[in-house]
């Protein structure tokens, strides 16, 4: 039988998968995410890297040329989305480790991934994804971050001082010529720069992504139609009044404040109701990463967790002792836990209302901040998406349908369907009776290539740091 195959070269591993131009997954039970349904004994052909046939296993005939991947007793889904990453280079000494990271990604189930905040080394490794020159999900890569100032080391250059209207319209442009995928904006920008930010994307025809700062306030930035991040400045329109601590409470950079925790007993869940009519009337698209605000923030973990968890081991140990040293820090002086509570509480019943409402969520992690690891964390934020009400079909909308739609390629991924990209998980336990088997990973087809298990746990001790 003849056999085409192409390679494709896994870095480090010093080995080689081989890709073929038909593959078929017979016997699966399929959850497609276009429907709730799950679909038994399926059988899906793969060509070229796009899904050919999907359909009834009697039904399909199977190429003789083909690589048969028996699904019996198996689930297949969309590969998953995170929408809120970033890459270890931002941290500590800055050292480069994008290429490793991207296998980690991959080997937990990631085939698409957006990177929050632009340096041109991740465009460059966009590219080596692309042509197959490095193994890893598909990046989106949104701009440096837009700030209004910058009161840290500025040795590693993430990010763009827009302090005048005139610097917010020349950076829009710049990082739209160079190939950026969205505008990210962060800290301290003023309104009227915040409004030339918004004028000048939709100008040039590129979204608006990130934080809400309290210059700006929620109203503002429903009304823009950026897609927020963090839920920013949701909490803080939950005050009694505007003047309670100038209207601040817990949003973003605030979480480290004493007098923005104080608020916190103070919050209206009466006010609820009208946020999410706003939210939901504004059709922007809401990333919570509520895990890493309720592991680090609200919930926390003692050491001894934090060292159990499988993203330990992928943690450079250059950036260890920094990352101890911000945990203490936060928590020497924690806020009271009758007030981190309330602030879990929170943060779930308005993730679990505005699913309700319709608002579309989606799933991210911000990893790798804290002890949090890009790939491992994007299955926590989908199991505290069910903690806080959704179903586990709703949870896996924020990791496929929902991001998918909001990058405008919900045409090609997202679901599984005749004639899109083949981004495919194929899993051994059933995610709709328990979201924690999204871990239990047996392959991962994306790029036109089969990654099975033993594929995966070989990319998975490889790229371990030792820790």
């Amino acid at each position: 039988m003849t056999r085409v195959f192409s390679i494709v070269f896994l870095g480090f591993l010093n080995s080689v998968v081989l890709a073929q131009k038909i593959y078929v997954i017979r016997n699966v039970t399929l959850i497609p995410m276009n429907t709730e349904k799950t679909l038994a004994g399926q059988t899906v052909t793969i060509e070229n890297g796009k899904i050919g046939q999907v359909g009834s296993q009697d039904k399909i005939r199977i190429p003789k040329e083909a690589i048969v991947i028996d699904g019996t007793g198996k689930y297949l889904i969309p590969g998953l989305f995170d929408m809120h990453a970033h890459f270890f280079f931002e941290q500590g000494n800055h050292i480069n480790t994008n290429a490793n990271e991207l296998k980690v990604m991959l080997a937990n189930g990631l085939t698409t991934v957006r990177i929050m905040a632009g340096h041109p080394s991740y465009l460059e490794a966009r590219d080596n994804i692309e042509k197959q020159l490095w193994t890893g999900p598909e990046l989106f890569i949104a701009s440096p971050q837009l700030v209004g100032r910058w009161p840290w080391p500025a040795d590693f250059k993430n990010f763009e001082i827009v302090d005048t209207k005139e610097k917010a319209s020349d950076a829009v442009k710049r990082f739209r010529r160079e190939g950026y995928n969205e505008i990210k904006i962060t800290f301290m920008v003023k309104r009227e720069v915040y409004d030339e930010i918004i004028r000048t994307a939709k100008e040039e025809g590129i979204k608006v992504v990130g934080h809400v700062g309290p210059e700006v306030k929620l109203p503002a930035a429903l009304k823009s139609g950026e897609q927020i991040e963090h839920m920013d400045e949701f909490i803080d329109m939950l005050l009694p009044d505007t003047s309670y601590n100038h209207g601040q409470s817990v949003s973003d950079m605030n979480i480290w404040r004493k007098n923005a925790w104080a608020t916190v007993p103070s919050l209206d869940e009466s006010k609820m109701p009208a946020l999410v009519t706003a939210v939901k009337n504004s059709g922007v698209y809401v990333t919570p990463t509520n895990f890493f605000f309720f592991s680090c923030f609200g919930d926390g973990m003692t050491d001894e967790q934090y060292r159990e968890r499988p993203d330990y081991a992928y943690i450079p140990k250059e950036l260890l002792a920094e990352k101890w040293d911000i945990k203490e820090r936060y928590w020497k002086n924690a806020p009271l836990m009758e007030s981190r509570e309330r602030y879990v509480y929170l943060r779930k019943k308005m993730t679990y209302e505005l699913w309700k409402a319709g608002v579309p969520l989606m799933a991210g992690s911000d990893s790798p901040e804290w002890f949090l690891v890009t790939g491992f964390s994007i299955h926590d934020e989908l199991e505290t998406f069910v903690r806080a009400g959704l179903t586990p079909f709703a949870a896996l909308q924020t990791a496929t349908v929902n991001p998918a739609t909001h990058l405008g390629i919900i045409h090609k991924t997202g679901t599984i369907q005749a004639g899109k990209e083949a981004d495919l998980l194929l899993l051994d336990k059933n995610p709709l009776d328990d979201i924690r088997n999204t871990r239990a990973i047996n392959g991962v087809f994306t790029n036109g290539v089969w990654f099975d298990k033993s594929t995966i746990r070989r990319m998975l001790d490889e790229t371990r740091l030792g820790n």
